[in-house]
Parts: C-alpha cells; sequence; structure tokens
C-alpha cells in the first residue's frame, strides 16, 4: 500500500514538475518547435509557452495574429488542452483544441469578412459582399492528423455577389445562406440552402485525394438569374465542377 501511495505521490510531483517547467519556458519554444522547413511559420514571438502570441505567416504570406492558452490539468490526463484566437483584419477565429494518444480534436468559431472572402474568390472572377459565419466547426483527426469526421454550421449574411461567365459580367443579389457540414463515408460534405428553406442550391464534398466536387442544383441556377435548360426539379444537380484543392 505504501508502495502504491508514493508511486502516485512520485506521478504528481514529475507531472507538477513538467507544468511548472512548461508554464516558464519561453513562447519562442512554439516557432523553433515549427521550425523552417512547412508552411506554417511564426515571427514576433512574445509571452511564455504556456501563454503566448505571435504572427502566423502561412505559404509566406501574413494569416494574422494568434494567441494561445494551454490548461495545465490536462496534462494530468496525459493530454494537451488549450484555447485558441486567429484575428486578422479578413476575419476573426477561435476556439479550443484536445491532443492526446488516441488524436486531436480542434473547433473553432467566428466570423471571415469580406476581406478574405475577396481575397480567396478572385481567382475564380467572384466578388462577394457580406461576411460568413462559422458556428462551431469541430474537426476530429487521428495521431498522424488524418481527419476523421467534420462537423459545423456556416451561415452568410447574405448580399451582392459578381461574376465573369464566358467573357460577360454579371451580377445579383442572393439571400442569406446556411451550410451544414457532415463527414459523409469519411469525406467532409456541405449542403448549402436559402436560409430558412429546404431545397439545397450546392452539394460540396472534399474526397480522400484532395479534390472538391460542387454540384450546382437546378434552384441555384434559378437564384443566380441564369435558369437551367430543360427545367427539371428544384433539387437537381444539373452541373458538377472539381478542383484540387489539398
Amino acid at each position: 500500500m505504501r508502495a502504491v501511495r508514493a508511486r502516485h505521490v512520485i506521478a504528481i510531483g514529475v507531472a507538477a514538475f513538467l507544468a511548472g517547467a512548461v508554464y516558464l519556458a519561453p513562447a519562442g519554444l512554439v516557432g523553433a518547435a515549427l521550425g523552417d522547413e512547412g508552411p506554417a511559420r511564426l515571427s514576433g514571438i512574445e509571452g511564455r509557452l504556456w501563454d503566448g502570441r505571435a504572427s502566423l505567416w502561412f505559404d509566406g504570406w501574413p494569416a494574422g495574429r494568434l494567441r494561445w492558452s494551454f490548461d495545465p490539468a490536462g496534462l494530468l490526463d496525459a493530454r494537451l488542452r488549450f484555447d485558441w484566437r486567429i484575428q486578422d483584419p479578413g476575419y476573426d477565429l477561435g476556439g479550443q483544441g484536445d491532443v492526446g494518444f488516441d488524436g486531436t480534436a480542434l473547433d473553432a468559431t467566428g466570423e471571415v469578412g469580406p476581406i478574405l472572402l475577396e481575397r480567396t474568390l478572385a481567382p475564380y472572377d467572384i466578388a462577394v459582399g457580406g461576411a460568413l459565419e462559422i458556428s462551431r466547426l469541430v474537426v476530429q483527426a487521428s495521431r498522424d492528423l488524418v481527419p476523421r469526421t467534420v462537423e459545423g454550421r456556416l451561415h452568410w449574411t447574405g448580399g451582392p455577389v459578381g461574376y465573369r461567365l464566358a467573357g460577360r459580367e454579371f451580377r445579383t443579389d442572393l439571400p442569406a445562406l446556411d451550410g451544414r457540414i457532415d463527414t459523409v463515408e469519411g469525406e467532409p460534405v456541405l449542403i448549402v440552402r436559402a436560409a430558412g428553406q429546404d431545397v439545397p442550391l450546392l452539394h460540396v464534398r472534399l474526397d480522400h485525394e484532395g479534390w472538391a466536387h460542387i454540384g450546382i442544383t437546378q434552384r441555384f441556377t434559378e437564384l443566380v438569374g441564369m435558369p437551367w435548360p430543360g427545367g427539371g426539379p428544384a433539387d437537381a444537380v444539373v452541373l458538377e465542377v472539381g478542383e484540387q484543392v489539398l
């Protein structure tokens, strides 16, 4: 019995020592751990490893100011739990993370503004107004960071949309849109509908090879003022396009 108690006390002491060491460690260790080989890099690092902030760069462009704060109690369960937030003129996102031997979980809530939306869609000759609201997007991944499930809710506030098609410029106003993300047969699937409506407008699926498949329904073509010839059910997918995004 005494041996068991002694081991228990030693384990608590080691955990407390590690927590104290990490708590006092400089935040620069996070940047050192990322290195210079991957797409993500930190600069302007301040604070401590346990509670710090830094400028995040991704593939050479500034991705915003990142803040993080770890929960020391997680070490007692052999888990790494933390809060995070990243802010940029184009977006404001935050959430929690949980890393353990069985995998990683990350959730995000926040808003993506028109600046980032415009930057993202510009290569496709699409311009949109409004903002995209993210309601607790949750990603569950394996130990090697392969996503297992993705779930979440999205809401676009609606507004003017401009796009180029066959060399011509088109403009229209779209209502607010709601999106729901679920995992179907191991692949993330996003269904977009007009707010308060049941008929799907877009089906978006990300396959295991990193290809995004976008299905456009008859109702969506009507909504943008270019109804698909031949008619058909409102929820029928009349056009599908794909692009490798990962």
